[in-house]
Order: C-alpha cells, then structure tokens, then sequence
C-alpha cells in the first residue's frame, strides 16, 4: 500500500476524505457505530476500503475524525459569530446562539454523538473530552477572561464559569436529544444571560451612614 501522500491522486487528497468523513457521518448517524461497517461507507464513499485505512487506520480513527471535525466545525461557527472588537458580554451571547444554532443546522450527526461516544470506550472518550476543550472550551474561557479583564465581569473561577455556560446549553440539547423537546434558542439564550447578570462587575451600594 501506498505510505507517502506524495504519490496519492490529486483528488484523493481532498475530494476522497471529504467524501469518507461525510459518509462515515450519515451512516454512524442512521444506523449507529456498531452497525455501520467500512464496506459500507467505503460504498457510500466511492472509494475502497485500504483507503480509508490509508487516512484513518481503522473504524475507530475514522470515528475520532469525524469527532475532530465536527467540533472544529463547532469553533468555526463560534468564530464566525463573535467579532473581535464586539464588548465580552456580546460575545458570550454570541457564543451561546452559535452554539445552539449549530447544533440545530447539524442535528443528526451531532444527536449521534451525544448518544453513543459515552459508551464507546475510555480511549475515544477521552479523546472527545480533549477536542471539546481545545475546540470549543477555550473560546468560551477566553470571552470570560477578556470579560474579567475589561472589568465588565467579577473576578470569577473561569475554568467552573466556563462549565457552567456550558452546562446550561448543553442541557437543553440534552433534552432535545433525549427528549425530544422543542430546543428554543432564545430561551436557551435568555438562561445564559441570566447567569452572565450574574457574572457583571457591579459598583458597591453606596454607604447610607457616611
């Protein structure tokens, strides 16, 4: 087999993964990991399965892909939606919109997810733990620390505010997931900011005996 990209295809280095990871997503999405197999998407992908070995080495790598992807798609989103001269506390509201508004643009494969990567062993899990805070925690920490840092916040404990604001989003998509409740993104929205009253600096009540 092939070892060095160099003699790949032009096409396959682009047009090929592409291809595998949108197919691996569909499949994982509709039928669940264990019953998805790379003959499967091999077909649905046009390609062969020593191709999907050549880029991902196994069932389980091609998974971690297409975890990493998603969750780089998560930030893209994020980014795309909290301008950099925009104050700390519209940041943070963007973020939350983002955040849910992706996982609505993307349910199916974000629903599947949230359903199976619990339980498909601590090597993959933890793997999902570090993209998740590496792709999606660190903005979140960084809107928070600029936050602090301009005053427009409380001195805080960022890394448990950065669970918090998370907590309360994912939970609505867990209940979206599980559930199946209607996700309403601005009410969603609306118990962020509830917390972000919570987080503003405030001037101390003027003394009534000076």
């Amino acid at each position: 087999m092939t070892t060095s990209t160099e003699h790949l295809p032009v096409e396959a280095e682009g047009d090929v993964r592409a291809r595998i990871v949108h197919s691996a997503l569909d499949l994982f999405a509709a039928k669940g990991y264990a019953a998805t197999s790379l003959r499967e998407i091999a077909e649905a992908a046009r390609t062969t399965k020593p191709m999907i070995y050549y880029y991902f080495r196994s069932k389980e790598g091609l998974y971690l892909s297409t975890l990493g992807d998603r969750l780089q798609a998560f930030a893209d989103a994020i980014d795309r939606a909290t301008r950099p001269d925009d104050p700390p506390v519209g940041k943070l509201r963007a973020f939350a919109d983002a955040y849910l508004r992706y996982f609505q643009s993307q349910e199916p494969h974000i629903a599947f997810v949230v359903r199976e990567v619990f339980g498909l062993g601590a090597d993959i899990t933890a793997q999902f733990g570090c993209y998740l805070e590496d792709r999606v925690f660190s903005r979140l920490k960084v809107i928070l620390q600029e936050g602090v840092q301009a005053g427009d916040f409380r001195e805080c404990d960022i890394d448990a505010c950065s669970v918090a604001v998370m907590g309360i989003l994912n939970m609505f998509i867990l209940r979206r997931v599980f559930g199946g409740a209607p996700l309403d993104r601005e009410r969603a929205v609306a118990q962020v900011e509830c917390y972000l009253e919570g987080l503003r600096r405030r001037e101390p009540d003027a003394d009534p005996f000076p």
